[in-house]
């Protein structure tokens, strides 16, 4: 049991995995990700879907009101392209440009064999939205986590899954998009294979051959940030080794197929879906080393400009990114890899989270204290904890979808330095959230419903807790 927990990466290393997903789908375009390994050309074809009711039944009196899709557009091909190659571990990130807004897509991945005949052969589809334009009212329903590890709890089996994924799939029809936020691997967890590329790339693998990775992952675009396990446990050294090594690997696998970078060679990014915006964060390749914090109250014991998490170029890109959606947007949401709350002070939380640069962390709540509707989200702490910040911000923290956590020891401190905790949870294997934002009922002031998950409670078919934040009047 051991043996196979610890060393199944390098038993089953998965080098002929196949992968074809979809990453970032904007109003216009969607990436595509791919994994392929047997070599010739490739050709992605896609088509409209148009559901039924809007075409065979409308006018026919008939009652049927059937949302299934019909395959009456016709096919349209984007292409023929050379097949990935060794040197990115034969992983490719396309893109189909010129796509209708607010629209269903079918797309199929097709490998062209040269021979006397040349021979087409299918080799996976994937089913895709459209978002609707940008600035337009909207309805998103998303899923928000982090932290997975393939077969935790352990169980005896050939195929190793990941069953957080495996409870999002009761939902994945309604999903638009799932938003990971860190620790997509574990490294150094239970055991550190080495700093090579491939020692992660290896990882990844493993992740993406799950059973409910493939499932999921066909029907539902995930977007990804990094934090710590994708490196090594709390990581501050920026780009000192292996920070190279292990940021080929994520590029290779969840970094290229999220939104464009926000400048050239980043990992921080943002994008909208109609008027519904959003801000990723990169917390790990910027940072220097933490403040001291007060222990009572989170706060800064003395002021020092020099500590930072984000780093001044990407701080000062958000700061616009702010101040460009304050009144554009109706609901603005940031990603953090790491949670923002001070509640968090045991063990090494005092100096991997916000908590240990209050300074920063600080400038950055009386910034957004003035942006109506802007909530955090975030993960890394293996537990739940939705708090009212000091700023008046909520964060909705959620984690692991699929990890240990920690049933006797832990160290929140509730209701700490002007905020107000909301709901903290502590137990659970598999702990997700789901947000549903509403911007199309009224206009003026949306709905944000978040909604926690967790197979403890209803088998993670029903929520756990719900809360309903109160919009604000946001033009």
């Amino acid at each position: 049991m051991v043996v196979d927990f610890v060393y199944r990466p390098i038993i089953t290393p998965a080098k002929d995995l196949f992968v074809f997903r979809p990453g970032y789908v904007s109003h216009d375009s969607a990436r595509l990700h791919i994994r392929y390994s047997d070599g010739g050309n490739l050709e992605l074809r896609y088509k409209e879907l148009v559901p039924k009711a809007s075409l065979l039944y409308q006018n026919t009196g008939s009652d049927d009101t059937s949302i299934d899709f019909a395959n009456n557009s016709p096919w349209e091909s984007a292409g023929e392209f050379g097949p990935p190659t060794e040197d990115t571990d034969y992983t490719s990130t396309t893109a189909l440009l010129n796509l209708q807004p607010a629209t269903r897509y079918l797309v199929e991945l097709h490998s062209r064999e040269s021979t006397l005949h040349t021979q087409t052969v299918l080799l996976g589809s994937v089913e895709f939205k459209t978002s609707p334009l940008p600035h337009q009212p909207a309805r998103l329903r998303f899923g928000t986590g982090s932290c997975i590890k393939p077969n935790f709890p352990y169980r005896p089996s050939w195929t190793h899954d990941i069953y957080g994924f495996a409870s999002m799939l009761d939902h994945s029809d309604s999903l638009d998009l799932i938003m990971f936020m860190g620790d997509f691997i574990y490294a150094d967890v239970p055991l550190y294979f080495g700093p090579e590329t491939e020692d992660y790339r290896r990882l990844y693998r493993q992740v993406y051959a799950a059973q409910s990775s493939r499932r999921l992952l066909r029907k539902v675009p995930m977007l990804h940030v990094y934090d710590d396990h994708e490196i090594k446990n709390n990581w501050h050294n920026q780009d000192q080794p292996p920070m190279g090594s292990a940021m080929t690997a994520y590029n290779e696998y969840n970094g290229l197929p999220n939104p464009p970078p926000a400048v050239s060679g980043a990992s921080y990014y943002n994008f909208t879906y109609g008027n519904i915006a959003f801000y990723a964060w990169d917390t790990r390749r910027y940072r220097t080393r933490w403040e001291t914090p007060n222990t009572d109250s989170g706060e800064a014991t003395t002021s020092d400009d020099e500590h930072t998490m984000l780093g001044q170029e990407q701080k000062q890109h958000f700061i616009q990114w702010l101040h460009d959606v304050n009144h554009t947007a109706a609901v603005k949401f940031v990603i953090s890899s790491v949670p923002v709350t001070a509640g968090w002070s045991n063990f090494d939380s005092s100096q991997d989270t916000w908590r240990g640069y209050p300074t920063e962390r600080a400038e950055i709540l009386n910034l957004t204290q003035h942006i109506p509707n802007l909530f955090y989200l975030s993960g890394d702490r293996h537990e739940m904890a939705a708090v009212e910040l000091p700023s008046g911000n909520i964060e909705f923290s959620t984690s692991p979808v699929s990890q240990f956590t920690f049933p006797f020891v832990g160290k929140f401190k509730k209701d700490i330095g002007g905020e107000h905790t909301i709901h903290y949870r502590r137990p659970g294997h598999v702990k997700y959230g789901i947000l549903d934002v509403d911007t199309e009922s009224d206009p003026d002031t949306p709905r944000i419903t978040y909604s926690l998950y967790t197979t403890d409670i209803h088998h993670g078919k029903r929520p756990a807790w719900v809360y309903e934040a109160k919009g604000a009047h946001w033009r």
